[in-house]
């Protein structure tokens, strides 16, 4: 029985070391804007208009 314990405690341990080591090898995507993006919707489905909340909307001229 405290074989089991120690096997797991242990292998929790290397998963954990693993993942702190692995961590900084792959790069971080990040969006990047200049400034406002134009976008253009081109449909929405009705269905997801029912559960749509309050939407913020700036007018620019």
């Amino acid at each position: 029985m405290a074989d089991r314990y120690t096997k797991s405690v242990l292998t929790v341990i290397a998963v954990a070391l693993s993942v702190i080591a692995l961590r900084g090898t792959f790069p971080s995507a990040h969006a990047q804007s200049d400034g406002p993006v134009h976008v253009i919707v081109d449909s929405v489905a009705s269905y997801a208009l029912q559960y749509a909340g309050p939407l913020t909307v700036t007018v620019q001229q």
